[in-house]
């Protein structure tokens, strides 16, 4: 039994690291906190709906299609909105305060959005992946065998882009230092739209993930942000590579917590191991102290 928790834990973490990457991918390239992300999640999730259910996409292609069209979202929103509350001087210095109240506000007009065009009522996505993987004693549902798989593969690729492309050390510099991108010969705003788009992409992939097993509502994105949010905030607010780890250990932590000690109280044991890990590590497991850039 045992097992079965840890795989579902695992499943649901690797989801939850997903949706971090993305976070923290934003936050390491432009220093501020995405709180619209978990729109952009829910957005992606009826993306999904529509593209399966009534465009009639096979999954894998409705996966591919949504990730595609919340990155241009993504990209939308940065350039019509949070661009202008940003000032160029060789490269982009952020308005904190100004980004953050816009941040908040992106998600109250996305999913007022969302509720007009889709309802309040939550709506089931029909995907038949045919008969539970069997793992010894362990029967587990194809839903989460793609999302540890599509998850997996969707982190690999993004570490192979960032590692070992032009565009990817671009992205790299303008994390490191705007300023010096910029008279590098880096385009820092296309570098930071790209950021958005593939952040973005990344959540709504997380979205159609998940729309298979839980209803897709208007509502499904604030816990999932925050959810995500203490992924990125275990791993190492800013770290990559933390945001997978503290995704995985929020998931399991979560799932053992509601089989052993009490189901009803499932959202809080995430922000119990968050507040141990601050209370003995503040920076995160792989995450480092401020530093300013040079």
């Amino acid at each position: 039994m045992l097992y079965d928790f840890l795989i579902v834990g695992l499943s649901i973490g690797i989801l939850y690291g997903l949706v971090a990457l993305g976070i923290s991918l934003i936050y390491s390239g432009l220093d501020i906190v995405h709180f619209a992300h978990g729109e952009i999640f829910m957005f992606g999730a009826f993306f999904g709906l529509v593209l399966y259910d009534e465009a009639g996409f096979n999954y894998p292609i409705t996966l591919f299609v949504a990730m595609i069209l919340a990155g241009i979202m993504g990209v939308i929103i940065e350039r019509v909105f949070y661009r202008r509350l940003t000032s160029q001087g060789g490269g982009y210095t952020v308005a904190g305060m100004g980004m953050i109240i816009c941040g908040f506000g992106m998600a109250i007009i996305l999913q007022n959005i969302a509720f007009l065009i889709w309802g309040a009522n939550g709506r089931p996505m029909h995907v038949n992946f045919g008969m539970p993987v069997e793992l010894g004693t362990i029967t587990l549902p194809q839903s989460y065998v793609w999302i540890l798989v599509v998850s997996v593969a969707l982190m690999a690729v993004l570490h192979l882009f960032l590692k070992h492309t032009k565009l990817g050390l671009a992205i790299r510099a303008v994390a490191a230092n705007k300023d010096i991108a910029y008279l590098m010969g880096v385009n820092v705003p296309l570098m930071i739209s790209l950021i958005f788009g593939v952040a973005c992409a990344l959540a709504a992939a997380g979205g159609v993930l998940i729309a298979p097993i839980n209803y897709v509502q208007v509502e499904m994105g604030y816990l999932m942000l925050i959810k995500a949010f203490a992924a990125a905030v275990v791993g190492g607010f800013g770290s990559l590579p933390g945001a997978i780890l503290g995704g995985l250990m929020v998931g399991v932590f979560e799932t053992l917590g509601a089989a052993y000690i009490s189901g009803s109280h499932k959202d809080i044991y995430a922000f119990l191991l968050l507040i141990f890990v601050l209370m003995v590590r503040p920076t995160g497991l792989l995450g480092v102290a401020a530093k300013v850039k040079a």
